[in-house]
């Protein structure tokens, strides 16, 4: 996947988590307010624009029409579309890993102004392992902090625009992280998800540092 295509599909990612979060591998017709789009994404009404053209280009949606401000999109079975782009092999070999592009990329994740669930989670994990011991098992907290905090939508649109930030300045490394996020987030359940696991135990870690 080249910068170029990574930029799209983040977008797309970014666009489609905005105004039709459900959408699984279906046919979907969606008419949406640019307007509302760029105040939402806080992008500029020409740059979503160009995105628009790329992903109908691609052939991740059909631009049907635009009136008045609104432009009305087809979306067409978009799993089996981003599929044929992103390459499985890459995804499989597991060429990068999750820790290493966080690292990479902490600036963008601001861990310092994570949000109060968090340290929540943080105090209960740290409380666990001060009784048992650090190599307790703490699978269960994990899975129900990632679903309780990817539960509000918001904090799924804040991960999509950080995505599409990276994905702008992505060199050849993070192009191959970029996938295999993408990919990640089309097939696993989000408690499964290597990307947002890691995210949370980055950001837990962070938290317990100051406690």
């Amino acid at each position: 996947m080249n910068k170029n295509t990574s930029e799209d599909i983040a977008f797309f990612n970014l666009l489609k988590e905005l105004i039709a979060p459900k959408l699984e591998n279906e046919s979907l017709d969606y008419n949406v307010s640019i307007n509302d789009l760029s105040d939402k994404m806080e992008i500029d009404i020409k740059i979503i624009s160009k995105f628009l053209k790329k992903l109908q280009e691609d052939g991740l949606v059909d631009i049907l029409n635009r009136v008045d401000g609104n432009v009305n999109l087809h979306f067409e079975k978009s799993h089996d579309k981003l599929l044929e782009i992103i390459s499985h092999d890459a995804v499989e070999e597991k060429i990068s890993n999750m820790k290493n592009f966080i690292k990479k990329k902490i600036s963008y994740f601001n861990m310092n102004n994570t949000n109060e669930p968090v340290s929540q989670y943080a105090l209960e994990i740290k409380k666990l392992m001060d009784e048992k011991g650090p190599n307790t098992d703490i699978n269960n907290i994990i899975s129900k902090g990632i679903k309780e905090i990817l539960s509000e939508k918001k904090n799924i649109i804040l991960l999509n625009k950080i995505i599409f930030e990276i994905a702008k300045e992505a060199d050849e490394d993070d192009l191959k992280k970029l996938e295999e996020i993408i990919y990640y987030k089309l097939n696993l359940p989000i408690e499964e998800n290597p990307f947002y696991v890691t995210l949370f135990l980055t950001a837990i870690s962070y938290k317990i540092q100051y406690l």
